[in-house]
């Protein structure tokens, strides 16, 4: 059991593997994050995607073909009637309407999402990006627990700055939904940090529609290993364009749809280049700071 795992070791004087948002005990100088606020994100950005907006756009990132190289022992991804904690990220940007991958996180206020940080910001282009909603469990079209419009985004001043791939995480808040938040009515993963470089996840995201024309998203479960000082590897075939932002789950469980979110695709490469090796940011510290500085202004 997990709270087994922290008694354990808090009691042998180990950093923990830390829940989060749970508390605003979490140590260290403060993060120093950059916020977007869109109030009124709501009417507009419902409106802007339209079914057909939503199946012509395109992946945010750069992953958009399979690539040829994995070891023949590499697994693949298969398809998943997916989870109603992770969905599509629709946005704008000045080259047009794409996508990412996103999931609920546990917070207090029970709104936030967590996705890769270059999902919502350009440093190159020196923009936040447009026109977000979020669907849970999207797929084929479908939009089984509603279209959540974003409201607010938050990132680490490291990857506004220079885009530090040790900073693309990012957390986002979305309006209301007929009274309701989101965590209400789908659920969250819970955030851990400090869970070291080896563990084991089940990954959830949104490919690229040029290799999955299907619409819908992919499955695969495997371990996780050190790439560098804050980068974790995953490998498992599948994940093109529009996976980034796909949460790392660990202890997933089929029947709730969730568990504890411990890495996000992103981070080298942002995420990676090829479809097969996959990349995160090491959840330390500092993210566990973003993520309770989101939940103070959300």
């Amino acid at each position: 059991m997990k709270t087994t795992r922290l008694l354990c070791a808090v009691l042998a004087g180990l950093t923990p593997l830390t829940p989060l948002p749970r508390a605003s005990a979490v140590g260290g100088h403060a993060v120093h994050a950059v916020t977007f606020v869109d109030r009124t994100a709501g009417t507009r950005s419902a409106a802007y995607w339209t079914e057909r907006m939503m199946a012509t756009a395109t992946p945010v990132d750069a992953r958009l073909t399979r690539q040829a190289g994995p070891p023949d022992a590499m697994p693949a991804a298969g398809y998943t009637g997916g989870s109603r904690v992770v969905g599509a990220l629709f946005l704008s940007n000045g080259t047009g309407r794409h996508y990412c991958t996103a999931s609920v996180v546990g917070s207090a206020k029970r709104n936030l999402l967590i996705t890769a940080a270059h999902c919502l910001y350009s440093p190159s282009g020196h923009a936040w990006n447009r026109n977000l909603v979020f669907v849970p469990k999207y797929s084929r079209g479908r939009r089984p627990y509603g279209t959540w419009p974003v409201w607010l985004m938050v990132a680490d001043q490291r990857w506004i700055d220079h885009g530090d791939q040790d900073a693309d995480v990012a957390f986002a808040a979305v309006q209301e939904m007929n009274g309701r938040r989101i965590a209400d009515v789908v659920g969250a993963n819970e955030l851990l940090i400090n869970t070291g470089y080896a563990n084991r996840v089940t990954v959830i995201g949104y490919p690229s529609r040029a290799n999955d024309p299907s619409d819908r998203p992919i499955r695969c479960t495997g371990p996780t290993y050190r790439y560098a000082d804050a980068q974790l590897r995953f490998d498992c075939g599948g994940f093109t364009g529009g996976t980034s932002g796909s949460p790392w789950i660990s202890d997933y469980d089929d029947q709730a749809q969730r568990g504890y979110v411990i890495g996000v695709i992103g981070g080298y490469q942002k995420g990676g280049d090829t479809d097969w090796r996959s990349y995160s940011p090491l959840f330390d510290d500092d993210i566990g700071r973003l993520a309770v500085t989101a939940n103070d202004q959300a």
